[in-house]
């Protein structure tokens, strides 16, 4: 799988995600607070993406498959915390599951969409 694909797949599964659990956590109060929660997450996941995906390439050599992922993805999720708590003033509990549920799924998306292409 290209990195292209790979972030596509994250945008397409980690977006809707992350604004369906902010309009349960908090709402949105009008349609420009929605446009820049859309730019948050996508911003937040282009970063994020980046970042796991050159680590990956990094580290392949290093580090087996099951202790990389966990390592790289845990990182991930703490930098997406960070922001959405900070950004959101949500405190880092509902940060960390919202960046956690968001990553869970792209990853688990991710590798099911890999096996049909």
């Amino acid at each position: 799988m290209t990195q292209f694909i790979a972030l596509l797949i994250s945008l397409a599964i980690e977006i809707p995600i992350i604004l369906l659990l902010i309009h349960f956590l908090q709402g949105f109060s009008s349609f420009l607070e929605f446009v820049g929660m859309f730019a948050l997450a996508c911003s937040t996941t282009l970063l994020t993406h980046s970042i796991a995906w050159t680590s990956n390439q990094i580290v392949i050599l290093y580090l087996l498959s099951p202790v990389r992922i966990i390592i790289i993805e845990a990182i991930v999720i703490c930098i997406e915390a960070f922001l959405y708590s900070q950004v959101l003033n949500l405190g880092w509990k509902k940060g960390f599951y919202l960046s956690l549920i968001a990553n869970i799924a792209s990853y688990c998306g991710g590798i099911i969409i890999s096996h049909f292409i």
